[in-house]
């Protein structure tokens, strides 16, 4: 073959992978962006609607971000020839590979995590939180350093360098400038991203604290008296413990609770309204239930030790009129709301609970008292739980006014 139609084949097929590279950058950038922005509590409390808007946004470049490597995969085998001779462009090409199919495939089963299940969808937020804070930072680096830009820049310094004739004797320690700007762009995103890594790994950090601690107070018992004494099923947990870690969500400031303002009501269409204060709550009659926790956005804590009051309970106490048709409930930020039907209300293992593996539940965490729906994803089980109405018509709920759908049920 003339060399001339083989060089403009060779910078052809160059060209094609060059916007290839291109456009999976700027995919890549757009989900990096819009990732950490749907991880932000701040951004979850001041803009819970434009939240809602960023994830289908999010899925979406998702589903395209697919193109790129479709279009590639027909030209590995060629491209990995053209780097034969460069072991180094080869690791690199292989580890961005494996990044990319491992956040497209986990963020994939999290996409459609009420067909594969919670087990699943837990491992796969896993992996995506893993090659999000390790994989975005290397190719962050990965585009940087191979962006024309940059190579142009290294080559004016280059010159520059030359242009000084400086000599480096033998045992000198000064690095060249090419390794000095490639490890100082390495270093100062690692910097970066080393906050972002800190959260994520937090969690587990303060678990194993935690159950390391044999006597672990929470802040709330220091504002709360009386405290609930844990009935024998609660401490030592039934369940054996709670496996995994909450993540902690809100839509609003969380509210400050103590035992002189805390009150809890259920009113409505009820025969009889009944309110009490903490003490009274305190005295109510509860009961044990291991139930797992699943949240829709694709991670799950199993066999947790609840204990509170079941919902069917209090219902059959105070009396359910008949054009009830509908439990409101509300959380004391003033803000959230949820509803169940009276059906799904008078489930058994719907709990008002107090008690999460025999210590008060945490203030983050919806405490000093929170609903338990464990057939349903978490945004039914309401936060600083206040007041039960029983309603006529139904109630459109917070996360469902921003688009989250009514059937709530777990896939499992």
């Amino acid at each position: 073959m003339d060399k001339h139609v083989l060089f403009k084949l060779q910078n052809k097929f160059g060209q094609k992978l060059k916007q290839i590279h291109h456009w999976n950058a700027i995919l890549f950038t757009i989900l990096a962006v819009t990732g950490f922005v749907l991880v932000s509590s701040s951004f979850r409390q001041w803009f819970p609607q434009l939240r809602i808007w960023v994830r289908e946004g999010h899925v979406w470049i998702g589903f395209l971000s697919i193109l790129p490597l479709f279009l590639y995969g027909p030209k590995l085998a060629k491209h990995l020839k053209t780097l034969r001779k460069r072991k180094h462009n080869r690791t690199n090409l292989y580890f961005v590979l494996f990044v990319l199919i491992s956040l497209i495939v986990s963020g994939l089963v999290l996409t459609f995590h009420r067909k594969v299940g919670p087990g699943l969808s837990s491992i796969a937020l896993v992996i995506h939180d893993l090659f999000t804070y390790i994989g975005v930072p290397y190719l962050i680096y990965h585009s940087i350093t191979r962006a024309q830009w940059f190579k142009n820049w290294e080559k004016l310094r280059q010159k520059k360098q030359q242009e000084k004739h400086m000599v480096i004797e033998e045992g000198n320690p000064i690095m060249d400038r090419r390794t000095l700007l490639r490890r100082g762009t390495g270093a100062t995103i690692a910097l970066i991203f080393t906050p972002f890594i800190y959260q994520w790994l937090k969690p587990y950090f303060a678990s194993s604290i935690s159950s390391s601690s044999p006597s672990s107070t929470l802040p709330l018992t220091e504002t709360f008296s009386p405290l609930p004494d844990p009935l024998p099923k609660s401490k030592p947990p039934v369940g054996g413990g709670r496996q995994g870690n909450f993540r902690y969500y809100t839509v609003t400031q969380m509210p400050e609770i103590n035992d002189k303002t805390f009150s809890f009501k259920i009113d409505g269409l009820v025969e009889q309204s009944q309110e009490w204060n903490w003490e009274q709550f305190v005295n109510l009659n509860r009961n044990v239930q291991v139930s797992d926790f699943h949240c829709v956005t694709g991670w799950s804590v199993y066999h947790v030790t609840w204990e509170g009051i079941k919902m069917k309970d209090l219902l059959n106490k105070f009396g359910v009129k008949e054009e009830a048709n509908y439990v409101k409930f509300y959380s004391q930020d003033g803000v959230y709301t949820d509803t169940l039907t009276i059906e799904q209300a008078m489930a058994d293992d719907v709990l008002v609970a107090m008690l999460i593996d025999g210590e008060l539940i945490d203030n983050k965490n919806g405490g000093p008292v929170r609903l338990i729906v464990p057939k349903m994803y978490a945004y039914k089980s309401v936060k600083w739980l206040n007041r039960i109405e029983l309603i006529e018509q139904e109630h459109t709920g917070y996360w469902e006014q921003r688009g989250y759908k009514k059937d709530a049920y777990v896939n499992a």
